[in-house]
């Protein structure tokens, strides 16, 4: 210890160190293998969710009923849907529930020691970055990894709350991961079922009688309304009996009492989110891949993705949806090798996505597969039908 009037004269046995050795010390730091999983969870009282009205920062898109939560390792459970994580405030510990202050990697830790460690690993770092995109620019190849995938900071996210949450409370943590794996579900709008009416205004779409169109292709008459009708009907009821022959009509049966079952408890455990969630949460993830992404690479980057899309016939949302998360990725790497793996299930979709900088070009690769359960063990014939179960184990990473 240092007493009280020799505190002018102190110094650093660290700055003492040769240059290089001080170099040697940044580049194993900066390798250092570091994990923070950001989420977000529910807060609760006994058991019942309330709203925290109280939050000391303001996170744009995030329910009240919501409350950040991270932790300093990797915890996939966190991503469940079907146990999503809970915040109890019972006994009032709600900082040790939440996970406490954020311990900041060795490289951040070493950057706020004093302003000539600052500049001196800035300047390190800087280096490297120039090296690397060096390298990657030479024969335009793809900017490979490192020789251990765990080296550096890798920052787990789930999607959509704990991307607003790394946006408004850690977003310099961005600047430092080596890795970034976002997993969540989106809904589409136009997966969400409207209410069944009764009404004449209703879409053509929506309609069990044909359209126009499609009625004049196979020479049915066009179904109209009022006297119209009527005076259609007297006026060529010749024309309407010759023309309507005797063919069976479709007709269209209701889905079974197991299938609704199967997409109440879809739609249950994966509710939609609200539109100005989707709203902030899109350009949020925007500006989080131009970031990891940017015109010219700095660092070495890999992000991974798994995002599922519930609900029967949901393929289409996944290509079709401009607010997707896969529309917000495809458009904002500009260059980079792009690996996609598409699961079809008769429950929902699923999406895998793992991308790394190309600078001189883009290569995309897809591949698709059915989406089959998972045996239970014990069982020897596989299951037909999915569960909730096998699109939860998806998000955490166990299908």
């Amino acid at each position: 210890m240092v007493s009280t009037d020799d505190s002018n004269n102190s110094h650093s046995g660290f700055l003492d160190l040769p240059t290089e050795i001080r170099c040697h010390i940044y580049d194993l730091l900066l390798t250092d293998s570091y994990a923070i999983t950001i989420s977000a969870g529910y807060t609760t009282i006994a058991g019942d969710k309330i709203q925290d009205r109280a939050r000391k920062t303001n996170i744009p898109g995030l329910p009240l009923t919501l409350a950040p939560l991270v932790r300093c390792h990797r915890d996939t459970s966190l991503f469940s849907v079907a146990n999503p994580p809970t915040i109890a405030i019972d006994n009032g510990c709600i900082g040790d529930a939440t996970g406490g202050e954020l311990e900041y990697p060795a490289p951040l830790a070493l950057l706020q020691t004093c302003r000539l460690v600052n500049d001196e690993l800035t300047d390190y770092m800087r280096g490297k970055k120039r090296i690397a995109r060096a390298r990657s620019s030479e024969g335009g190849t793809e900017v490979s990894m490192p020789g251990d995938a765990k080296q550096g900071l890798s920052l787990y996210v789930s999607y959509p709350y704990g991307v607003l949450v790394l946006k408004s409370l850690y977003p310099f943590l961005l600047k430092q991961a080596r890795k970034v794996h976002i997993s969540g579900y989106c809904i589409s709008p136009k997966d969400i079922e409207p209410d069944v009416s009764s009404s004449e205004e209703a879409s053509d779409e929506e309609r069990l009688t044909p359209s126009s169109s499609f009625a004049e292709s196979f020479t049915t008459p066009t179904p109209v309304r009022g006297s119209y009708l009527r005076w259609t009907r007297i006026a060529n009821s010749s024309v309407i009996a010759s023309t309507n022959t005797d063919r069976p009509r479709l007709r269209l049966d209701p889905p079974s009492q197991r299938q609704q079952r199967r997409a109440s408890e879809t739609s249950t455990v994966f509710p939609p989110f609200s539109p100005d969630t989707n709203t902030v949460a899109g350009a949020t993830l925007v500006r989080l891949i131009r970031t990891l992404f940017p015109t010219e690479p700095s660092q070495v980057v890999e992000l991974s993705a798994r995002i599922l899309y519930p609900g029967e016939d949901t393929y289409a949302s996944v290509w079709a949806d401009d607010d997707s998360p896969l529309t917000h990725i495809l458009r904002n790497i500009r260059g980079g090798k792009i690996d996609m793996q598409v699961k079809r299930g008769n429950l929902g979709t699923g999406l895998c996505v793992t991308a790394r900088h190309k600078p001189e070009g883009r290569v995309i690769s897809t591949s698709w597969e059915n989406w089959r359960p998972a045996t239970p063990v014990g069982m020897r014939r596989p299951l037909n039908r999915m569960s909730v179960k096998d699109l939860d184990a998806f998000l955490v990473g166990e299908a």
